[in-house]
């Protein structure tokens, strides 16, 4: 049974326009006048007044259409405007280069799931349509899923492609999960509400003060951060049917199978993208270099012929050339040297860092040839290494509050984001992702 009654739309939009009519035009009067005179000037005022709500009501309404805002109240309609006008109008331009490369492929995605394409202003909200963007607690993505929640919906993290940053991935994880929250609650704002605050937070409070929409939203019995969240949603979605807010054209995109191995950095290059772009259009990746499968981009059309263009003329040109190993037990120079074909002394020029003693557990660079099967995990994904996502190796002595307390952060936020216990005992040599507020000096 759903604890929410829809009002039939009819009877909704008949007193929309009466009341919009009486309250605009100052209480005119119904009496007739003669439409074969100039009307008198108290005839004009209530005219041009009656004209006055007719066109808001047309505007009003422009924005009915949707399921979003089909059962607010009018009171309702102009405090999530206003709601919206305060908070995302200021930072619109931001939101909009943004919305250039996710916009038109998170609404695709919508679309095809099932779901209404307004659930695009979703991420607006959640991370202002950054894919890498992570909250303290490890909320990752376009639509900041939890860990766990994003492995029961399908968002995976495998071979080094990472599901809640990957645009169609995580919008298809969260149509179905904001489906199944209107199917339980049967009514949007309130699937909203329980996007932010969670479908059993919802349920308890709502189980002790019931809510329909004719009670208005400033009623809901829900959290201020809540309430705020649901309006700033309605509001954006109200501005856009209105025109007051709109989306640039969209960065166009065609899929391109890569294979193995390649290095990104050198692709984008050739393809003359912009420094980091292939890693803004394809938010999924981790690394660099992808040497043992397969990873499909998305790109610019240009971008794909420039590409074309090149591996007609060299098939090896995306090859990468230098790649790093992990210093294990029992090796040396001339033993890493002889197995990547190559010489202490190009190593010593590779790594001018490189002490005479080994350390177990280092990475070196080396020459990529021949060694593309064995070789160790490459660089990050330059925008995740310029981020406040940090891959920490865990030193003797450490501890999850030592370790939270160097970063600026929490043991639960650490526990959270690496799905494991609190009271997980670590070891050195085990790494962790931090969400750090700041890096230790």
């Amino acid at each position: 049974m759903s604890i929410v009654r829809k009002k039939a739309p009819s009877i909704a939009l008949s007193i929309l326009f009466f009341g919009l009519s009486i309250l605009l035009s100052g209480c005119v009067q119904n009496k007739p006048f003669n439409t074969t005179h100039s009307p008198t000037p108290a005839v004009q005022k209530s005219t041009s007044s009656l004209q006055e709500a007719s066109s808001l009501s047309l505007n009003l309404t422009k924005s009915l259409p949707s399921v979003f805002l089909a059962d607010l109240t009018t009171d309702d309609l102009s405090l999530v405007a206003t709601e919206a006008r305060r908070v995302a109008l200021p930072n619109w331009e931001h939101i909009d280069k943004r919305a250039q490369v996710v916009h038109q492929r998170v609404t695709q995605t919508l679309i095809h799931s099932g779901a209404p394409k307004e659930l695009a202003f979703v991420p607006v909200a959640e991370s202002g349509y950054n894919p890498y963007a992570l909250s303290p607690v490890g909320a990752l993505g376009l639509w900041q899923l939890m860990p766990l929640t994003a492995i029961e919906l399908g968002a995976l993290h495998r071979h080094g492609l990472d599901g809640r940053r990957h645009i169609e991935q995580s919008t298809q994880a969260a149509a179905k999960y904001m489906l199944k929250l209107h199917k339980r609650f049967d009514s949007w704002p309130l699937a909203l509400a329980a996007y932010n605050l969670g479908p059993w937070g919802v349920q308890r409070r709502l189980n002790k003060s019931p809510w329909q929409p004719s009670m208005g939203l400033n009623t809901m019995p829900f959290p201020s951060e809540t309430i705020h969240y649901v309006k700033q949603i309605l509001g954006m979605i109200l501005l856009h049917q209105q025109g007051e807010i709109t989306f640039s054209d969209p960065i166009e995109t065609v899929s391109f199978k890569a294979e193995p191995p390649i290095d990104l950095m050198q692709l984008e290059s050739v393809a003359k993208l912009e420094k980091h772009q292939l890693f803004g259009l394809n938010p999924e990746l981790d690394y660099q270099h992808y040497l043992k499968q397969p990873i499909t981009l998305h790109l610019p059309q240009k971008a794909v012929d420039n590409i074309s263009l090149a591996l007609a003329s060299d098939a090896d040109i995306f090859k990468p050339k230098f790649i790093t190993v992990k210093i294990k037990s029992g090796d040396s120079l001339w033993k890493i040297a002889k197995k990547h074909h190559t010489s202490i002394a190009y190593l010593r020029k590779l790594n001018p860092k490189l002490k005479r003693t080994l350390s177990i557990g280092k990475r070196i660079t080396v020459p990529a040839s021949h060694t593309f099967a064995t070789a160790s995990t490459p660089k990050a994904n330059p925008l995740l290494a310029n981020g406040r996502r940090i891959r920490y190796k865990v030193r003797s002595g450490d501890s999850l509050w030592k370790i939270a307390k160097k970063f600026g952060t929490s043991t639960r936020a650490i526990a959270r984001t690496n799905q494991i216990s609190i009271n997980k005992l670590i070891r050195p040599g085990d790494r962790l992702w931090i969400v750090a507020r700041f890096r230790p000096s």
